[in-house]
């Protein structure tokens, strides 16, 4: 804990920028694993990192409300949609081809996001999808937040559900997209002053309005789910820079775009940090 407390202090300095981010080792990457995911382990004993897999779900604080999760969990609001997303899945381009004939090209759902060696960049599904179809002659999807793609990533990534986390931080330059979502992580911002790291690691398990924070641990291996809150706007579906940039409203910090470095970077963290713990796509969500 005191590490993670350190690293809280030092991101809120560092974060000015990419000249900021400092090598790390992979050997360092593997310490902070174990040192998260001992943190939560710890705070919730009655829990096994798989269970961390359902969210805010799956703490103890949240007992009240898990049944009627299960519950809803049983004949999901999502499985019409989920129908619709497998159609799509396969739904030829004007070149007969369609997404099923990309699947060899992408990454199983639980290694992402993916470091290109190429380009120096991070891949995504969702950046992945938008590929394909350009490949193949077809638009790209410009909402990535919400609607089509955030169905149609579920139904990928669903294809994996029960596959532990496996993102791969070995290449030095997976390593700088690691240490520039972990200085996100810890740094404050925005009026509110906070970090990811104050409501979902320090604060996991508290309330505050009535809700329960969720844990660190566990973030983004249910994504993209189906929110009640976004559901009454009439847009259920979020990806998990979505969620990002909700998180980046309410502490009144200026937002990033979805796909952008920022969000991909986080991600990209998060997922190492979720090492082990099994996919489980996609969720329910309050």
């Amino acid at each position: 804990m005191k590490k993670l407390v350190s690293l809280s202090l030092a991101a809120g300095i560092a974060l000015v920028g990419a000249s900021a981010v400092q090598a790390i080792s992979e050997a360092e990457i593997k310490k902070d694993i174990e040192e998260f995911q001992g943190f939560f382990l710890k705070r919730f004993p009655g829990l096994t990192l798989a269970d961390f897999q359902d969210g805010v779900n799956a703490l103890p604080q949240y007992g009240e409300r898990r049944a009627n999760w299960e519950i809803n969990m049983e004949f999901p609001q999502f499985e019409p949609e989920m129908e619709k997303a497998a159609k799509e899945w396969t739904e030829p381009f004007k070149n007969g081809k369609s997404l099923a004939d990309c699947e060899a090209s992408m990454a199983p759902a639980q290694t992402y996001p993916v470091f290109d060696a190429a380009t120096g960049d991070l891949r995504t599904v969702e950046g992945d999808i938008n590929a394909c179809l350009k490949a193949n002659g077809e638009e790209p999807i410009k909402n990535t937040k919400n609607g089509k793609m955030a169905r149609l990533v579920a139904h990928y990534k669903s294809q994996f559900n029960g596959q532990e986390m496996a993102v791969d931080y070995s290449d030095p330059g997976a390593q700088a997209w690691y240490e520039k979502g972990r200085q996100f992580y810890w740094a404050k911002r925005g009026q509110l002053n906070f970090s990811c790291a104050d409501c979902h690691v320090h604060n996991a398990g508290n309330s505050v309005r009535g809700d329960v924070l969720s844990a660190g641990l566990g973030h983004g291996v249910g994504f993209p789910v189906w929110r009640t809150k976004w559901q009454v706007a009439g847009k259920p579906w979020g990806t998990i820079h979505r969620r990002y940039g909700g998180c980046n409203n309410q502490v009144r910090a200026e937002g990033f775009s979805a796909q952008g470095e920022e969000y991909k970077a986080l991600e990209f963290y998060e997922s190492v940090m979720n090492t082990g713990v099994p996919l489980k796509v996609p969720s329910l969500r309050q």
